[in-house]
């Protein structure tokens, strides 16, 4: 059955996102998921490990969705309630499963751990042909696929590596199969421009929105720009030709024609182009090279990071002249220039970057207030540095993200360009 007309709901459960204690990444993971397979996600709810609710929010999503997704609540404490509630509600009778015993054990082996009498209970599954056992080969905790007439209900768990990998290798793979519909779409990413005035440049074209439909997404470094349609051949096309009309209108702001992080962008081109990084942090405290490294494959390209937070360090690990830290600061062009000399002597790297600024909440003075930002590159062949000054808005820990991104951001121009 192919339908454009499946609505999911997903429903997350857990008292720790509820007091803020734990981030709810599940639900990004899973609407992104569903949405690149064409499935649209139209409720997202967070509720607690109470029976009740839970009961409550699972008969509201059957109104109005075809597929339900929960997570959370299937560990084997007191707390974790969910299988037992849906039981009842269902009116399913729970039996233990050996094959599922026999999974747990394994998997504390692996580990070195005897497991506790309690952690039996992650063995019971409801003894119905109407639900199917997914299996868990992350934790110990099995997901279920639930059917009830038209709607399927899959109940993962709420520890994100166990729901993602269950989601890729069981979920997915039966939702293409079965429920995938025809959205088709493509990404612009774009920097240096308010979201007011993309929409307004794009909006002015006659023809807009090209025969599409056409999104904003704001993101911490920029915004994309998201063209999207359901339909055939003729859709795709118009999506393709209303991409190019995007690229031609907002091309000195594009820098990946696709959803992806800067330092994923930043990776793929120094792949491509087969040149090393080395990176030189301050304020950003290693959270630029902790970007690049969190892509897959960039060992092939990341040779190094530093973190000369102190003064001391950018002088004894990059011989930054303390003339230079006296007179400028350490927050300042002719810093981050020296920092720059300073890893071109000590690596081997094609490209090297530096960052040093206030992330705040205190530091700011009234010539340099807090969200003062120098940053700069340059390449080994190439003698001119990139340095540029920036006053970012926002707390301390979002100053430091939008300087890691806009640092990698001016890098994949660079990279782009050359």
């Amino acid at each position: 059955m192919t339908t454009e007309l499946t609505n999911c709901n997903i429903i997350n459960i857990g008292d720790e996102i509820l007091s803020g204690h734990t981030i709810n990444t599940n639900a990004s993971f899973i609407s992104s998921a569903l949405y690149d397979i064409g499935l649209y996600t139209r409720r997202i709810s967070v509720i607690s490990d109470d029976a009740g609710e839970i009961v409550s929010e699972l008969e509201k999503g059957m109104k109005d969705a075809e597929l339900i997704f929960i997570t959370g609540g299937l560990g084997p404490t007191s707390d974790d309630i969910t299988k037992r509630t849906l039981c009842s509600f269902f009116g399913f009778d729970l039996e233990f499963r050996h094959d599922i015993w026999e999974h747990i054990l394994e998997l504390f082996a692996k580990r070195g751990i005897i497991p506790d009498e309690v952690n039996k209970e992650q063995a019971q599954f409801p003894a119905s042909e109407r639900v199917k056992y997914l299996k868990n080969t992350a934790g110990t905790a099995p997901g279920m696929h639930i059917e009830t007439g038209e709607k399927h209900i899959f109940i993962m768990p709420g520890v994100p590596n166990e729901m993602r990998t269950m989601m890729m290798d069981v979920i997915l793979p039966y939702l293409k199969q079965d429920f995938s519909g025809d959205l088709y779409y493509r990404d612009i990413n774009t920097t240096d421009i308010p979201e007011s005035s993309l929409y307004s440049m794009l909006s002015a074209e006659k023809d807009y929105p090209f025969g599409c439909r056409i999104a904003y997404l704001p993101q911490g470094y920029g915004v994309t720009v998201r063209i999207k349609t359901t339909g055939d051949g003729s859709g795709r096309k118009l999506v393709d030709d209303a991409a190019e009309r995007i690229a031609e209108l907002a091309k000195d702001r594009i820098f990946a024609h696709s959803i992806v992080s800067p330092a994923h962008e930043l990776v793929r081109l120094l792949k491509e182009k087969k040149m090393t990084l080395s990176s030189a942090e301050s304020c950003t405290g290693g959270l630029f090279a902790s970007s690049v490294t969190d892509v897959p494959g960039s060992s092939a390209v990341f040779s190094e990071g530093y973190i000369t937070y102190s003064n001391d360090s950018k002088f004894r690990i990059l011989s930054v002249n303390p003339q230079i830290l006296v007179i400028n600061g350490a927050v300042s062009e002719e810093t981050v220039s020296e920092m720059l000399d300073g890893m071109l002597a000590v690596t081997d790297s094609d490209i090297v970057c530096a960052v040093s600024g206030i992330a705040g909440p205190d530091g700011g003075t009234e010539s340099k207030p807090v969200g003062t930002v120098y940053a700069g590159f340059c390449s080994r062949t190439e003698p001119e540095k990139f340095i540029r000054k920036y006053n970012f808005s926002g707390d301390r820990a979002t100053v430091k993200r939008k300087a890691a991104d806009k640092l990698a951001v001016e890098m994949v121009k660079f990279l782009g360009r050359s």
